[in-house]
C-alpha cells in the first residue's frame, strides 16, 4: 500500500493517470474504480454517469463521466473489454467512492480482450509511489 499525504493506494492494482484503477480478479475479469486521489480531489461529488453492461469499450476511452462541484469530467477505461457488471449502489451513494473507494466502491467489471497489452500502458508497483507524489506536487502549483 501506498500512502502519501492520507491518499492510499494499494501498489497491487493497475492505475491510470486519470486516476481510475484496475484490479485483475482470480477469474480473469477486471474491477474498475476511481482511486482515493481522484475521488477526494473531485471534492463534492454530484453525479455519475456510468455505462450499461454487454458496453464495449477500447483502453483510454471514457466510459463514464463524474460531476462535482469543481469539475466534469470522464472516466478513463483502463483495459478493453465488455462491461459485465455496473456498481449501481454507487449512483444512490455516491460518498461510498470516497469512503470505499477500492472495495464497496468499485463502478465496473470487465471481460477484458487485451489485457496483456494494455497493461503495459498503466502506472503499477513500485511506479506509483512516485506517480502519486508528483500528482500531489502538480495539483498544488495549480
Amino acid at each position: 500500500m501506498v500512502e502519501i499525504e492520507g491518499y492510499k493506494l494499494p501498489d497491487e492494482l493497475y492505475y491510470t493517470k486519470d486516476h481510475t484503477w484496475a484490479k485483475i480478479e482470480d477469474n480473469g475479469s477486471v474491477t474498475v474504480g476511481l482511486d482515493a486521489y481522484g475521488a477526494k480531489s473531485a471534492g463534492n461529488i454530484e453525479f455519475i454517469d456510468l455505462p450499461m453492461e454487454d458496453d464495449e469499450f477500447e483502453a483510454g476511452e471514457a466510459f463514464g463521466s463524474l460531476e462535482s462541484a469543481k469539475w466534469v469530467g470522464g472516466l478513463l477505461m483502463p483495459v478493453t473489454g465488455t462491461i459485465t457488471g455496473v456498481n449501481e449502489t454507487i449512483e444512490d451513494d455516491l460518498d461510498i467512492l470516497k469512503q470505499d473507494p477500492y472495495v464497496e466502491g468499485w463502478l465496473i467489471k470487465i471481460k477484458p480482450t487485451n489485457l496483456k497489452d494494455d497493461l503495459k500502458g498503466l502506472i503499477h508497483g513500485l511506479d506509483v509511489g512516485p506517480w502519486l507524489k508528483k500528482e500531489i506536487e502538480t495539483r498544488k502549483k495549480k
